[in-house]
């Protein structure tokens, strides 16, 4: 083996379809492309939220301060999103209303990128016999 074997960044940057079920659970052809938690832009936003979340705890209303968490948070999720199928124009304004408006499927989302293995299946692994 060699220490490229293990290079996970590359890949996640590139991103993979996660296809779209409707709320009930039916399959759809939609999908959203999503990058692996590896990736720069999200490993960027999480240390954006992370001081987002610290900046939020001098909020003395909870309310509000709920509220900044929860923002915050979604665009974490959403920096995981590069683009999707829809004939709507991908934008960021659109994709959050997305992930706010079908909290399932940025959960979904969430679970697709911290999962490597969606992104290194059998065909990465050919490189490991070079």
């Amino acid at each position: 083996m060699k220490p490229s074997d293990f290079f996970t960044r590359a890949k996640a940057n590139e991103g993979e379809r996660m296809p779209l079920a409707l709320p009930d659970g039916t399959p759809t052809d939609s999908y959203l492309v999503i990058r692996g938690v590896d990736s720069d832009l999200f490993r960027q936003a999480l240390d954006d939220h992370r001081r987002d979340v610290l900046a939020a705890s001098s909020i003395k209303d909870e309310a509000e301060r709920k509220e900044a968490v929860k923002a915050s948070q979604l665009r974490l999720v959403a920096a995981l999103v590069i683009g999707w199928s829809f004939d709507a124009e991908f934008t960021e304004a659109a994709l959050l209303e997305l992930l706010r408006e079908a909290p399932y499927i940025a959960d979904a989302a969430d679970r697709f990128a911290s999962d490597r293995r969606r992104f290194f299946g059998k065909s990465s692994t050919d490189s490991a016999k070079d």
